[in-house]
Parts: C-alpha cells; sequence; structure tokens
C-alpha cells in the first residue's frame, strides 16, 4: 500500500492558488498535508489563505511572515521600512483568533516514514532559540551548505523560503528540498510536492495545477496595502493599474 504526503510552502496570501492545491490534494485523497509556512504576507489575502489552512486541517510550520506577525519585523535586521509597513497592515488584518492558531504552530516537524527520518522547516536555522531563527537564502548556494545539511539528523529535510524550488543531494540517503513558493507565481500555474513511500522506497515529485489567475489578479488589484506597486511586480508578475 503507499503512503502519500502533501507538501507546499509560501502561499503569501495567493488565496486562488491554495484553492488549488487543496482541492487536487482532496481529489487524490491525501490526508497528511504540511505547510512550511509563510502563508501570510506579499498577497493580498492572508485572512482568507490562514482560514482555508484552518479549516483543511493543514499541519502548518511558521515562516519568516508568521514570525513577523507574532513578534514584529524587529526581530529582522533586514527588514527595510516597506517591510515594516507591510506586516503593520497584514497585522491589522488578522484578529485574535489567528494569533492563538499560530502561537500554537511550530518551528519544524519531525517523523519517521519507515525507516526514513524526515524534517519539514521553513528554512535552515541559525539557532532556533532565537527570535529570528534563518540562515540568510546564500546559504543555499554556499560552500559549507553540505556542512549545514550533514549537521541535521534526518535523510530529507523539506524547506520552503526560497521561491525557486531546488534541491540538494548529499547521497542516495541524504538531501535538502526546497520546494518553492506556490503563491508567488506570475502566470497561472502553482505547484505542490508530494512525497510518497511505497514498498518501502521513497518518491519525491512536483505537481503542477492551473489555478484562477484572472481572479486573483483582479483581488490584487483592488486590495488596499503598502508598496502594493512593487510587491505586484517583483513577486507576482503583476503592473499595477
Amino acid at each position: 500500500m503507499e503512503e502519500e504526503i502533501a507538501i507546499f510552502s509560501d502561499i503569501h496570501g495567493n488565496k486562488e492558488a491554495l484553492i488549488s492545491i487543496l482541492n487536487d490534494i482532496k481529489k487524490r485523497n491525501i490526508k497528511k498535508v504540511y505547510c512550511l509556512g509563510d502563508t501570510i504576507g506579499i498577497g493580498p489575502n492572508p485572512k482568507e489563505c490562514l482560514d482555508l489552512i484552518i479549516k483543511n486541517n493543514v499541519n502548518m510550520i511558521l515562516g519568516n511572515h508568521e514570525l513577523y506577525y507574532l513578534r514584529g519585523t524587529v526581530i529582522d535586521k533586514k527588514a527595510d521600512s516597506e517591510q515594516k509597513e507591510h506586516n503593520n497592515w497584514v497585522y491589522n488584518t488578522l484578529n485574535e483568533k489567528y494569533k492563538e492558531f499560530l502561537n500554537n504552530c511550530p518551528l519544524k516537524i519531525e517523523f519517521k516514514l519507515s525507516n526514513y527520518k524526515i524534517t519539514m522547516q521553513h528554512f535552515l536555522f541559525k539557532k532556533e532559540s532565537l527570535a529570528y531563527p534563518y540562515e540568510p537564502i546564500k546559504v543555499l548556494y554556499e560552500r559549507d551548505i553540505n556542512e549545514k545539511i550533514d549537521n541535521i539528523d534526518s535523510n530529507i529535510i523539506f524547506i520552503g523560503h526560497e521561491h525557486k524550488a531546488m534541491k540538494i543531494i548529499r547521497n542516495e540517503n541524504k538531501m535538502l528540498i526546497d520546494v518553492g513558493s506556490s503563491g508567488c507565481t506570475k502566470n497561472e500555474h502553482t505547484f505542490y510536492t508530494i512525497l510518497s513511500l511505497k514498498d518501502n522506497k521513497l518518491k519525491i515529485r512536483k505537481v503542477s495545477l492551473f489555478y484562477d489567475r484572472e481572479k486573483f489578479e483582479r483581488l490584487f488589484q483592488d486590495a488596499n496595502y503598502p508598496e502594493k506597486k512593487t510587491v505586484g511586480k517583483i513577486f507576482f508578475g503583476i503592473d499595477i493599474k
């Protein structure tokens, strides 16, 4: 019998992409679903995306944008004034119900799948106890990345944060997989990852989907929040009218 797990990350307020992903997961009858963080921030529908995460019992891991919401952008020394202003908008969009939910979400989840140990977290940690625990994204491209991977006691480490999906293979039993951003897309395509186990063999595959891009662009154009013009162009390929 085959066991399947669905994984996605960095929805970033793109409700329409999230709806498409969750509908496909339901069609496949996948029961275990993990979101690796950054459900909120950047896009126009943080509240609605969290509602979908909660409604569908998705296992949610905190990303940096959730930590900005819970702890403030002051935790990230690289956060500029525009990011702070945007985070204030997110903060004022959500209420105590969402704060309570996110306060109960972990920074990482670890479990065994047959003989394999799996770790899921938003990104690599400098130190989990820090208010802002994540390494800079550039660490993925530095020479000592293999050492950092080897220091994590798991066969497979799933992360997000770097919006471009990538895989770093150490050996046949050790790899780091960034699942990419399912929300920050510049066309009508989104995606998620399926981890499956059959006959004690792991398989990892990417599922590409269409989503209602036209509706998303309408929602984006109609939304009223800081730095929308810059956000639209850089993260979603949308020119503000």
